[in-house]
Protein backbone atom coordinates (compact mmCIF):
# COMPACT_ATOMS: atom_id res chain seq x y z
CA UNK A 1 0.00 0.00 0.00
CA UNK A 2 2.78 2.40 0.88
CA UNK A 3 4.38 2.12 -1.97
CA UNK A 4 1.49 2.16 -4.32
CA UNK A 5 0.45 6.04 -2.48
CA UNK A 6 3.91 7.12 -2.46
CA UNK A 7 3.64 8.04 1.24
CA UNK A 8 5.89 7.06 4.23
CA UNK A 9 4.95 5.42 7.43
CA UNK A 10 6.06 6.28 10.94
CA UNK A 11 6.00 3.34 12.35
CA UNK A 12 5.12 3.32 16.64
CA UNK A 13 7.77 0.51 17.05
CA UNK A 14 10.16 3.37 16.18
CA UNK A 15 9.41 5.14 19.75
CA UNK A 16 9.81 3.08 22.38
CA UNK A 17 11.94 3.90 25.86
CA UNK A 18 15.01 2.55 25.83
CA UNK A 19 14.72 1.25 29.36
CA UNK A 20 11.37 -0.79 28.45
CA UNK A 21 13.09 -2.11 25.13
CA UNK A 22 15.44 -3.75 27.20
CA UNK A 23 12.75 -5.85 29.20
CA UNK A 24 10.94 -6.58 26.36
CA UNK A 25 7.72 -4.65 27.34
CA UNK A 26 6.25 -3.91 23.28
CA UNK A 27 2.54 -4.81 24.85
CA UNK A 28 2.82 -2.05 27.20
CA UNK A 29 1.19 1.37 26.19
CA UNK A 30 3.48 3.06 28.68
CA UNK A 31 6.78 1.94 26.95
CA UNK A 32 5.87 4.41 23.93
CA UNK A 33 7.81 7.63 24.32
CA UNK A 34 4.86 10.42 23.77
CA UNK A 35 6.68 12.63 23.70
CA UNK A 36 8.98 12.30 20.67
CA UNK A 37 5.73 11.40 18.59
CA UNK A 38 5.00 15.59 17.86
CA UNK A 39 8.27 16.01 16.30
CA UNK A 40 8.20 14.93 12.76
CA UNK A 41 11.33 16.07 10.08
CA UNK A 42 10.67 17.25 6.97
CA UNK A 43 13.57 16.91 4.83
CA UNK A 44 13.97 17.67 1.10
CA UNK A 45 15.94 20.20 -1.07
CA UNK A 46 12.51 22.86 -1.25
CA UNK A 47 11.49 22.48 2.42
CA UNK A 48 12.33 25.83 2.81
CA UNK A 49 10.14 27.18 0.49
CA UNK A 50 6.94 29.60 1.09
CA UNK A 51 4.58 26.99 0.22
CA UNK A 52 6.18 24.40 2.13
CA UNK A 53 7.71 26.16 5.25
CA UNK A 54 4.53 28.11 6.72
CA UNK A 55 3.38 24.31 7.87
CA UNK A 56 6.65 23.79 9.54
CA UNK A 57 7.40 24.64 13.30
CA UNK A 58 11.54 25.37 12.65
CA UNK A 59 13.45 25.70 9.72
CA UNK A 60 17.38 24.45 9.55
CA UNK A 61 19.42 25.24 6.33
CA UNK A 62 22.64 23.27 6.18
CA UNK A 63 24.85 24.39 3.37
CA UNK A 64 28.00 22.83 2.17
CA UNK A 65 29.14 19.59 2.03
CA UNK A 66 29.58 17.44 -1.17
CA UNK A 67 28.42 20.30 -3.04
CA UNK A 68 31.42 22.34 -2.12
CA UNK A 69 33.50 19.26 -2.54
CA UNK A 70 32.76 19.09 -6.42
CA UNK A 71 33.00 22.37 -6.87
CA UNK A 72 36.22 22.74 -5.43
CA UNK A 73 37.30 20.37 -7.47
CA UNK A 74 36.27 22.43 -10.58
CA UNK A 75 38.31 25.42 -9.28
CA UNK A 76 41.14 23.22 -8.75
CA UNK A 77 40.69 22.02 -12.47
CA UNK A 78 40.44 24.84 -14.34
CA UNK A 79 43.08 26.72 -12.20
CA UNK A 80 45.87 24.20 -13.17
CA UNK A 81 44.98 24.44 -16.55
CA UNK A 82 45.14 28.78 -16.29
CA UNK A 83 41.16 29.38 -16.89
CA UNK A 84 40.31 31.05 -13.15
CA UNK A 85 36.84 30.81 -12.31
CA UNK A 86 35.24 32.17 -8.98
CA UNK A 87 32.86 29.63 -6.85
CA UNK A 88 29.70 31.64 -7.69
CA UNK A 89 30.75 31.47 -11.32
CA UNK A 90 30.88 28.00 -11.16
CA UNK A 91 27.71 27.16 -9.30
CA UNK A 92 25.92 29.31 -11.62
CA UNK A 93 27.23 26.35 -14.21
CA UNK A 94 26.93 23.28 -12.16
CA UNK A 95 23.54 24.02 -10.17
CA UNK A 96 21.56 26.30 -11.71
CA UNK A 97 18.47 24.90 -9.84
CA UNK A 98 20.42 25.91 -6.50
CA UNK A 99 20.07 29.24 -7.14
CA UNK A 100 16.63 29.98 -9.37
CA UNK A 101 14.75 27.70 -6.17
CA UNK A 102 16.49 26.71 -3.14
CA UNK A 103 19.38 29.56 -2.49
CA UNK A 104 16.56 32.25 -1.85
CA UNK A 105 14.93 30.78 0.73
CA UNK A 106 18.02 29.81 2.94
CA UNK A 107 18.17 32.96 4.60
CA UNK A 108 14.80 32.11 6.23
CA UNK A 109 16.15 29.89 8.19
CA UNK A 110 16.26 30.04 12.15
CA UNK A 111 19.37 27.92 12.25
CA UNK A 112 21.74 27.50 9.36
CA UNK A 113 24.68 24.85 9.58
CA UNK A 114 27.83 25.52 7.51
CA UNK A 115 28.65 21.73 6.63
CA UNK A 116 32.60 21.74 6.21
CA UNK A 117 32.73 17.78 6.14
CA UNK A 118 34.52 16.84 3.48
CA UNK A 119 34.12 12.40 2.89
CA UNK A 120 37.37 12.33 1.30
CA UNK A 121 39.53 13.52 3.97
CA UNK A 122 37.83 12.06 7.11
CA UNK A 123 38.78 8.82 8.01
CA UNK A 124 35.11 8.33 9.31
CA UNK A 125 33.54 7.86 6.51
CA UNK A 126 35.92 5.04 4.77
CA UNK A 127 35.39 2.05 3.46
CA UNK A 128 37.57 -0.88 3.22
CA UNK A 129 37.82 -2.61 0.48
CA UNK A 130 39.42 -6.10 -1.04
CA UNK A 131 38.73 -6.73 -5.00
CA UNK A 132 39.49 -9.93 -6.48
CA UNK A 133 39.14 -11.67 -9.89
CA UNK A 134 39.36 -14.46 -8.38
CA UNK A 135 35.61 -16.72 -9.10
CA UNK A 136 33.25 -17.33 -5.88
CA UNK A 137 30.27 -19.20 -6.36
CA UNK A 138 26.92 -16.90 -5.14
CA UNK A 139 26.25 -19.79 -2.31
CA UNK A 140 29.34 -19.19 -0.96
CA UNK A 141 28.97 -15.77 -0.36
CA UNK A 142 25.46 -16.31 0.98
CA UNK A 143 26.88 -19.20 3.80
CA UNK A 144 29.05 -16.20 5.19
CA UNK A 145 26.36 -13.59 5.29
CA UNK A 146 23.90 -13.40 8.44
CA UNK A 147 21.11 -14.91 6.91
CA UNK A 148 18.69 -12.55 9.21
CA UNK A 149 19.64 -9.74 7.49
CA UNK A 150 20.83 -11.01 4.53
CA UNK A 151 19.58 -9.17 1.19
CA UNK A 152 20.42 -8.85 -2.74
CA UNK A 153 19.95 -6.79 -5.78
CA UNK A 154 21.30 -6.20 -8.82
CA UNK A 155 22.39 -2.77 -10.66
CA UNK A 156 22.94 -2.40 -14.27
CA UNK A 157 24.70 1.19 -14.47
CA UNK A 158 26.69 3.41 -16.79
CA UNK A 159 29.78 5.34 -15.37
CA UNK A 160 31.10 8.08 -17.60
CA UNK A 161 34.43 9.93 -16.76
CA UNK A 162 34.76 13.63 -17.29
CA UNK A 163 38.39 15.36 -17.96
CA UNK A 164 39.22 19.10 -18.30
CA UNK A 165 41.38 19.09 -21.80
CA UNK A 166 44.84 20.54 -20.71
CA UNK A 167 45.18 19.02 -16.90
CA UNK A 168 48.91 17.89 -16.72
CA UNK A 169 48.99 13.95 -16.66
CA UNK A 170 51.94 11.64 -16.75
CA UNK A 171 51.07 8.86 -19.58
CA UNK A 172 48.04 7.11 -20.02
CA UNK A 173 44.41 8.63 -18.24
CA UNK A 174 43.82 7.69 -14.30
CA UNK A 175 41.06 7.96 -12.65
CA UNK A 176 41.99 10.75 -9.95
CA UNK A 177 42.37 12.83 -13.29
CA UNK A 178 38.57 12.49 -13.92
CA UNK A 179 34.92 13.67 -12.21
CA UNK A 180 33.48 10.46 -12.59
CA UNK A 181 29.30 9.84 -12.67
CA UNK A 182 27.17 7.16 -12.49
CA UNK A 183 23.95 6.53 -14.69
CA UNK A 184 21.52 3.93 -13.18
CA UNK A 185 17.76 3.69 -13.59
CA UNK A 186 17.38 7.11 -15.02
CA UNK A 187 19.61 8.65 -12.12
CA UNK A 188 22.82 10.77 -12.15
CA UNK A 189 25.05 10.20 -8.81
CA UNK A 190 28.86 11.43 -8.39
CA UNK A 191 31.14 8.93 -6.94
CA UNK A 192 33.42 10.51 -4.99
CA UNK A 193 36.47 8.29 -5.69
CA UNK A 194 40.15 9.52 -4.32
CA UNK A 195 41.07 6.61 -2.65
CA UNK A 196 43.89 5.20 -0.45
CA UNK A 197 46.09 2.08 -1.11
CA UNK A 198 46.90 0.39 2.01
CA UNK A 199 48.92 -3.30 1.58
CA UNK A 200 46.00 -5.06 -0.59
CA UNK A 201 43.11 -2.47 0.99
CA UNK A 202 41.62 -0.11 -1.12
CA UNK A 203 40.13 2.21 1.42
CA UNK A 204 37.97 5.11 0.01
CA UNK A 205 35.19 7.83 1.28
CA UNK A 206 31.60 5.83 1.33
CA UNK A 207 29.78 8.71 0.10
CA UNK A 208 27.93 9.12 -2.61
CA UNK A 209 26.00 12.20 -3.68
CA UNK A 210 22.97 12.54 -6.31
CA UNK A 211 23.09 15.01 -8.66
CA UNK A 212 20.68 16.04 -11.44
CA UNK A 213 21.68 16.11 -15.58
CA UNK A 214 21.75 19.86 -15.76
CA UNK A 215 24.78 19.85 -13.76
CA UNK A 216 26.19 16.80 -15.74
CA UNK A 217 25.05 19.06 -18.71
CA UNK A 218 27.07 21.99 -16.69
CA UNK A 219 30.05 20.12 -16.02
CA UNK A 220 30.24 19.80 -20.00
CA UNK A 221 29.67 23.28 -20.76
CA UNK A 222 31.87 24.44 -18.26
CA UNK A 223 34.50 22.51 -20.89
CA UNK A 224 34.75 18.74 -19.01
CA UNK A 225 34.68 15.99 -21.95
CA UNK A 226 33.49 12.34 -21.55
CA UNK A 227 36.55 10.17 -22.09
CA UNK A 228 35.75 6.74 -20.75
CA UNK A 229 32.69 4.86 -19.55
CA UNK A 230 31.93 1.86 -18.08
CA UNK A 231 29.28 -0.23 -18.30
CA UNK A 232 28.43 -2.65 -15.80
CA UNK A 233 26.39 -5.19 -14.15
CA UNK A 234 26.72 -5.44 -10.13
CA UNK A 235 25.51 -8.09 -8.04
CA UNK A 236 24.92 -7.24 -4.26
CA UNK A 237 24.94 -9.49 -1.38
CA UNK A 238 24.96 -7.89 1.90
CA UNK A 239 23.99 -8.20 5.91
CA UNK A 240 24.41 -4.59 7.14
CA UNK A 241 28.16 -5.32 8.04
CA UNK A 242 29.37 -6.95 5.13
CA UNK A 243 28.61 -5.98 1.68
CA UNK A 244 29.70 -7.93 -0.75
CA UNK A 245 29.96 -7.66 -5.11
CA UNK A 246 29.97 -9.57 -7.86
CA UNK A 247 30.65 -6.93 -10.70
CA UNK A 248 30.50 -7.84 -14.27
CA UNK A 249 32.10 -4.95 -16.86
CA UNK A 250 31.32 -5.40 -20.42
CA UNK A 251 34.17 -6.51 -22.31
CA UNK A 252 36.15 -8.19 -19.63
CA UNK A 253 35.42 -11.65 -19.48
CA UNK A 254 35.39 -12.94 -15.87
CA UNK A 255 33.69 -11.25 -13.03
CA UNK A 256 35.88 -9.37 -10.20
CA UNK A 257 34.69 -9.41 -6.26
CA UNK A 258 34.63 -7.01 -4.27
CA UNK A 259 34.44 -6.54 -0.03
CA UNK A 260 33.44 -4.00 1.63
CA UNK A 261 33.04 -2.88 5.43
CA UNK A 262 33.84 0.01 8.11
CA UNK A 263 35.13 -3.13 10.05
CA UNK A 264 38.85 -3.57 8.77
CA UNK A 265 38.64 -7.13 10.52
CA UNK A 266 35.15 -8.17 9.28
CA UNK A 267 36.74 -7.56 5.54
CA UNK A 268 39.61 -9.65 6.07
CA UNK A 269 37.80 -12.62 8.04
CA UNK A 270 35.15 -12.26 4.70
CA UNK A 271 37.66 -12.83 2.48
CA UNK A 272 39.64 -15.20 4.07
CA UNK A 273 36.11 -17.03 4.38
CA UNK A 274 35.76 -17.12 0.20
CA UNK A 275 39.45 -18.37 -0.23
CA UNK A 276 40.65 -15.13 -1.25
CA UNK A 277 43.70 -14.50 0.48
CA UNK A 278 47.03 -14.01 -1.95
CA UNK A 279 44.73 -12.85 -4.93
CA UNK A 280 43.83 -9.40 -4.20
CA UNK A 281 44.28 -5.89 -6.27
CA UNK A 282 44.50 -2.31 -5.93
CA UNK A 283 43.92 -1.36 -9.40
CA UNK A 284 40.87 0.69 -10.70
CA UNK A 285 38.33 -0.75 -13.09
CA UNK A 286 39.49 2.03 -15.29
CA UNK A 287 42.96 0.50 -15.29
CA UNK A 288 42.03 -2.45 -15.38
CA UNK A 289 40.08 -1.69 -18.68
CA UNK A 290 43.22 0.55 -20.42
CA UNK A 291 45.51 -2.69 -19.76
CA UNK A 292 43.04 -4.66 -21.89
CA UNK A 293 43.36 -2.70 -25.20
CA UNK A 294 46.21 -2.10 -27.28
CA UNK A 295 49.02 0.19 -26.22
CA UNK A 296 48.41 2.40 -28.88
CA UNK A 297 45.06 3.14 -27.88
CA UNK A 298 45.78 4.16 -24.09
CA UNK A 299 46.97 7.56 -23.70
CA UNK A 300 46.53 10.54 -21.04
CA UNK A 301 43.20 11.77 -23.13
CA UNK A 302 40.54 8.75 -23.14
CA UNK A 303 40.39 5.85 -25.15
CA UNK A 304 38.34 7.50 -27.75
CA UNK A 305 39.47 4.56 -30.61
CA UNK A 306 37.44 1.97 -28.75
CA UNK A 307 34.37 3.61 -26.95
CA UNK A 308 34.02 7.05 -29.44
CA UNK A 309 30.76 6.34 -30.82
CA UNK A 310 28.74 5.54 -27.62
CA UNK A 311 30.39 7.89 -25.61
CA UNK A 312 29.47 10.79 -28.04
CA UNK A 313 25.68 9.12 -27.92
CA UNK A 314 25.56 9.23 -24.01
CA UNK A 315 26.95 13.27 -24.26
CA UNK A 316 24.67 14.55 -26.53
CA UNK A 317 21.40 13.04 -24.42
CA UNK A 318 22.68 14.21 -21.55
CA UNK A 319 23.27 17.91 -23.39
CA UNK A 320 19.66 17.49 -24.64
CA UNK A 321 18.16 16.42 -21.59
CA UNK A 322 20.39 18.65 -19.52
CA UNK A 323 19.57 22.03 -21.52
CA UNK A 324 15.93 21.27 -22.04
CA UNK A 325 15.62 20.45 -18.56
CA UNK A 326 16.87 24.40 -17.50
CA UNK A 327 15.17 26.21 -20.17
CA UNK A 328 11.87 24.48 -19.46
CA UNK A 329 12.63 25.79 -15.47
CA UNK A 330 13.25 29.04 -16.82
CA UNK A 331 10.43 29.99 -18.70
CA UNK A 332 8.13 30.63 -15.21
CA UNK A 333 6.60 29.18 -12.42
CA UNK A 334 4.37 27.53 -15.07
CA UNK A 335 6.45 24.18 -14.93
CA UNK A 336 8.84 24.91 -12.04
CA UNK A 337 9.86 22.20 -10.15
CA UNK A 338 8.52 23.44 -6.95
CA UNK A 339 4.79 22.81 -8.97
CA UNK A 340 5.66 19.63 -10.35
CA UNK A 341 6.17 18.52 -6.85
CA UNK A 342 3.25 20.24 -5.26
CA UNK A 343 1.04 18.14 -7.98
CA UNK A 344 2.68 15.06 -7.46
CA UNK A 345 2.13 15.53 -3.84
CA UNK A 346 -1.73 16.46 -4.70
CA UNK A 347 -2.03 12.95 -7.03
CA UNK A 348 -0.64 10.80 -4.05
CA UNK A 349 -3.10 12.27 -1.49
CA UNK A 350 -6.02 11.61 -3.88
CA UNK A 351 -4.99 8.36 -4.67
CA UNK A 352 -4.82 7.75 -0.96
CA UNK A 353 -8.55 9.11 -0.42
CA UNK A 354 -9.34 6.34 -3.33
CA UNK A 355 -7.55 3.87 -1.35
CA UNK A 356 -9.24 4.22 2.08
CA UNK A 357 -12.69 3.07 0.62
CA UNK A 358 -10.76 -0.23 -0.06
CA UNK A 359 -12.09 -2.70 1.80
CA UNK A 360 -9.97 -4.86 4.17
CA UNK A 361 -10.62 -8.54 2.37
CA UNK A 362 -9.04 -6.15 -0.61
CA UNK A 363 -6.02 -4.92 1.43
CA UNK A 364 -5.78 -8.42 2.66
CA UNK A 365 -5.78 -10.17 -1.10
CA UNK A 366 -3.10 -6.97 -2.09
CA UNK A 367 -0.77 -7.84 0.66
CA UNK A 368 -0.94 -11.49 0.36
CA UNK A 369 0.05 -10.74 -4.01
CA UNK A 370 2.97 -9.00 -2.79
CA UNK A 371 4.61 -11.16 -1.24
CA UNK A 372 4.16 -13.58 -3.67
CA UNK A 373 5.50 -11.60 -5.97
CA UNK A 374 8.36 -10.63 -3.71
CA UNK A 375 9.23 -14.42 -3.32
CA UNK A 376 9.05 -15.21 -6.55
CA UNK A 377 11.47 -12.22 -7.31
CA UNK A 378 13.44 -13.47 -4.66
CA UNK A 379 14.18 -16.79 -6.41
CA UNK A 380 14.54 -15.51 -9.68
CA UNK A 381 17.18 -13.09 -8.64
CA UNK A 382 19.55 -14.44 -11.00
CA UNK A 383 16.93 -14.26 -14.02
CA UNK A 384 15.20 -11.14 -13.95
CA UNK A 385 17.48 -8.07 -12.65
CA UNK A 386 16.11 -6.41 -10.03
CA UNK A 387 17.80 -2.86 -9.99
CA UNK A 388 17.55 -1.91 -6.41
CA UNK A 389 19.42 1.19 -5.87
CA UNK A 390 22.51 1.04 -3.43
CA UNK A 391 25.13 3.45 -2.22
CA UNK A 392 28.05 0.69 -1.96
CA UNK A 393 28.98 0.72 -5.07
CA UNK A 394 32.69 -0.13 -6.64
Amino acid sequence: MVNIVGCKVVSLESYYKSEHVKDFKYDDFNSLDLALLSKVIFEGVYALHTDIRVSLDFWIAVVGGVHSHLISQVQRDKNRVGCFMSQNEIMTAVFPMFQQHIEPHLVHAHLKIRNDFDPVLSPESSLFVLKSNKQVAHQDIIRILNSSKFFSSIQNFIDIYLKLPGLPANGNLTEGDCIRIRMCEGRFTLLIREPIREGSFIIQPKVDFDISITTVAGLLNLGYHAVAYIEASAFIYQDGKILVEVDHLQDVPSPYIQIKGVDKEAVIAAGSMLKLDSSYTTKSYLQIILERLPTLERSSSGIHAHQAARLQELVEYIQSRGSSSTSESSQGQEVSPLEVVIDNLQCRVKQLARWQTVNTQSDALLDDRKRGSASDDKSNIWHHGNKGKQNHVF
